[in-house]
């Protein structure tokens, strides 16, 4: 499970209603976290001179892995301080594989139905419009260390381990590099005003010492701006999230009676990956298909390179073969990840014009279908109660 982060309350409301509130705030707090964040990323790359497809792969990416990646850190940080391991494992290892389960299945299919809904009102219409040289980059990044990855939890030896770690390092460092190498640059005239600019003109007008026109404010911001609305946003996409995954919990355990292996594996990353399904939807709904793939693709890279060396070095990283243990699912999801991610490469590899048909994306969604039967089936009809442990 995600780590206990205390159940909040609103005052003089029953218990149920008061945190039924809580979880609608914390989705308000994930969307318009989501719209600022999109829109101060795509001035933040323009202002650093960072490619579109880099914007959308390391910046924005990077940015909304966030809330995911702080759920394993912090419980394996704690398991390194009291020397018990027993939470980092429980934590660790569904949160980290859950990641980029996620992303592979349901957030691909939410791009694939995002180009359908919004077909009538986008410039390319039914078909998705993208930079096939940096999503086939992204997607041969992951592949191989997300691969590497699952190939040390089935061979366990500690010096392979360490290996296959530093690896993992190096490949992220050198996707970077290569990302800030390659893409058209963002066009400023491109962008929509910045809404902190927007915010400030409306309210206050020019500041003294910051800009002699108002307009400066949204329309050519200074960078310092920029940072702080891509900062903010970050928080309230940090804070919507760790609220969501708090009250789902508090749902699942207390309403609903879900047991606590689902939570663990599937509901919590669900839910800390909200905020790369939101923003892609608004990049889709803005013909901005390259930012809106390189938000999920960047961030199966850097999910299935950083992350997953903590869980390698710090966890059991339990993922095996045999069917109705923990590890099994813990695997399963793994490899339904990886076997989606090759499918949208191999596509993207065949085409050259950059324009898509979005069945690629909607076959991830069989997939997440897949997954929760064979996870209801081993917590309702085998029992099983534990995701992530031995």
């Amino acid at each position: 499970m995600a780590p206990h982060l205390g159940l909040v309350s609103v005052p003089f409301l029953p218990r149920t209603v008061g945190n039924g509130l809580l979880l609608l705030g914390s989705f308000a707090l994930l969307l318009l976290g989501a719209e600022v964040f999109t829109n101060g990323v795509e001035w933040l790359g323009h202002r650093l001179g960072v490619s579109e497809s880099a914007t959308g792969s390391i910046l924005a990416a990077v940015g909304t892995a966030l809330p995911e990646t702080m759920i394993p850190v912090i419980a394996i940080l704690q398991g390194v301080a009291t020397g018990d391991t027993s939470g980092a494992d429980e934590v660790g290892v569904g949160a980290i594989l859950g990641a980029p389960f996620m992303l592979a299945t349901i957030a691909m299919f939410l791009i694939g139905v995002s180009v359908l809904y919004f077909a009538r009102r986008r410039a390319y219409g039914p078909e998705f419009h993208f930079n096939e040289v940096s999503t086939r980059r992204d997607l041969s990044f992951f592949l191989v260390g997300y691969t590497l990855a699952f190939i040390a939890a089935l061979i366990q030896q500690r010096s392979l381990e360490i290996t296959i770690a530093i690896t993992l390092v190096g490949l992220y460092v050198f996707y970077v590099y290569r990302s800030l190498k390659s893409g058209e640059l963002i066009e400023g005239e491109a962008l929509d005003d910045l809404h902190l600019g927007l915010f400030i003109e409306r309210g206050w007008g020019p500041i003294p010492g910051i800009g002699d026109a108002a307009n400066e404010y949204s329309s050519d911001p200074s960078r310092g701006l920029v940072i702080v609305q891509t900062l903010i946003a970050l928080g309230l996409i940090i804070g919507g999230a760790q609220l969501f995954v708090t009250e789902i919990e508090f749902f699942s355990a207390e309403v609903l009676t879900i047991p606590a292996a689902v939570v663990a594996l599937l509901l919590a990353p669900l839910a800390t990956e909200l905020p790369e399904k939101f923003n892609s939807i608004i990049w889709i709904s803005q013909d901005k298909d390259t930012l809106a793939i390189g938000n999920i693709t960047g961030a199966m890279a850097f999910q299935g390179t950083l992350p997953v060396t903590l869980g390698i070095l710090f966890t059991s990283w339990n993922l095996t073969l045999e069917w109705g243990t923990a590890g099994f699912l813990n695997a399963f999801s793994a490899i339904l990840a990886i076997v989606s991610a090759v499918l949208l490469y191999v596509r993207a590899r065949t085409i050259n014009e950059g324009n898509m048909n979005p069945l690629p994306f909607l076959i991830g969604g069989a997939f997440y279908v897949v997954f929760i039967i064979v996870l209801v089936y081993h917590v309702v009809v085998l029992n099983l109660s534990v995701v992530g442990g031995h």
